[in-house]
């Protein structure tokens, strides 16, 4: 980490010397150091995109170089003062999400879809629980590592598939599968965690509460993001002016999103919604949301070299025959489930063998997951303390391992199977 020196001199003797972190100055002009780490991030994903690596991997490994591992740019204690952005980022890779997801496209792979999604994210978890059980003997500490292996970034596999126009039935699939895994995640650590506490704390367990208000998470996710999208797709009739209307979308989506956030709501599900709602019901075409996309273009650079920034490269020393054996069996789960499903939905060849590379990337849930539990037990005993850090150093590893590989992956199945599609829709 870079730091600067500052000694105090008085009557010609040197009387205190500080050693401060660069990003303590730098965090005195906000504007600044967004200003920087914008025009850094564009810069390296410009270089990786120039030698055929997805563009988000430069974002964040540029993240990782500015952040406390390397040169301490950018502060854990800045990224956090940056949350609104980075959740506003978050908000509008929903909305994208959404507006992919037609329901011409979707009701030919519908049954593809559901069985695929039952059997990979059973895949992940099932194998992961196994394999950490085995390692550990501890049932409680496996279930929770297994409920978070289900969940699957869908900021990074997105910003793939958008960069390079992809379209098809994979793409239809994966966009599809990124909208529901998070939400069987979130069900699933809601049972792990409870039996977890329960063990914690010698069998006082509140699965009931916990389970409803991960229903309620979900229920009110979706009232909301229905109730935006209806009032989208009315608004959308009476402004024929188009520039309007799509500032009006920005602002609600500013605001819907803060509303989530306030109600305990997950801002991407709420957003995904809305997006559905939209593109299905509106007269606005695809066109009218690629420049949705562009527009914001600033803001996701901003949000991957953040992501990165976050990262920790001391934290891979911590990932022990844990971490190995959760990338390793979470990898094997997906493949396995993805192969299941597909061969009882009789999917295509394609969608068979390559989805799975696109299913690989872990980042805010994982990591949001695993912090919250990590602050939920380690208040409850040094056993909790230590199973909470066990977890939460875990995750972090690992997911800076899979941010970097798993967008190489997503280009690598859509190369193959043919759905690239540089061009902008007209």
């Amino acid at each position: 980490m870079v730091a600067i020196i500052i000694s105090s001199i008085e009557s010609g003797q040197e009387i205190a010397t500080v050693i401060l972190p660069l990003s303590s100055y730098l965090e005195m002009n906000i504007l600044m150091v967004v200003g920087i780490t914008a025009i850094l991030g564009f810069i390296a994903g410009f270089f990786f995109k120039k030698v055929s690596v997805p563009e988000v991997v430069g974002m964040i490994l540029m993240g990782v170089f500015l952040g406390e591992s390397i040169l301490g740019f950018l502060s854990h204690n800045f990224i956090e003062k940056m949350k609104p952005l980075i959740d506003l980022a978050l908000a509008f890779i929903g909305l994208g999400i959404g507006t992919e997801l037609k329901f011409d496209l979707i009701s030919k792979l519908k049954k593809s879809i559901f069985f695929i999604l039952i059997f990979e994210s059973f895949g992940a978890f099932a194998l992961v629980t196994l394999g950490v059980f085995a390692l550990t003997q501890e049932l409680h500490i496996a279930l929770i590592f297994g409920a978070i292996a289900i969940s699957t970034a869908p900021a990074a596999t997105a910003k793939v598939l958008w960069d390079y126009g992809a379209k098809g039935d994979l793409t239809t699939t994966i966009f599809s599968i990124l909208a529901l895994d998070d939400i069987v995640a979130i069900i699933a650590y809601a049972f792990a965690f409870s039996y977890a506490e329960s063990v914690v704390i010698d069998g006082q367990t509140v699965l009931f509460k916990i389970l409803l208000d991960s229903l309620l998470h979900v229920a009110g996710s979706i009232v909301l993001g229905l109730i935006t999208g209806v009032t989208l797709v009315i608004l959308s009739d009476k402004i024929k002016d188009i520039t309007r209307l799509l500032w009006l979308i920005f602002i609600c989506v500013i605001a819907v999103s803060g509303i989530a956030e306030t109600m305990g709501f997950s801002l991407i599900l709420t957003n995904v919604i809305a997006g559905v709602i939209l593109i299905n019901f509106s007269n606005l075409n695809d066109k009218s949301f690629f420049l949705i996309r562009e527009a914001t273009y600033p803001l996701i650079v901003l949000f991957f070299v953040l992501i990165g920034g976050k990262l920790r490269l001391d934290y891979l020393a911590h990932m022990g025959l844990i971490g190995i054996a959760y990338l390793t069996l979470r990898f094997a789960g997906k493949f396995s489930g993805v192969a299941v499903g597909s061969r009882i939905s009789r999917s295509s060849a394609q969608i068979k063998k390559y989805l799975g590379f696109c299913l690989l990337t872990q980042g805010g849930l994982a990591i949001g997951l695993a912090t919250s539990f990590y602050y939920s037990l380690a208040a409850l005993s040094e056993a909790g303390y230590y199973l909470g850090t066990l977890v939460l150093n875990t995750i972090i590893a690992t997911t800076l391992i899979v941010e970097i590989l798993g967008p190489i992956f997503v280009k690598y199945a859509i190369t193959k199977t043919g759905e690239i599609y540089k061009k902008p829709p007209t």
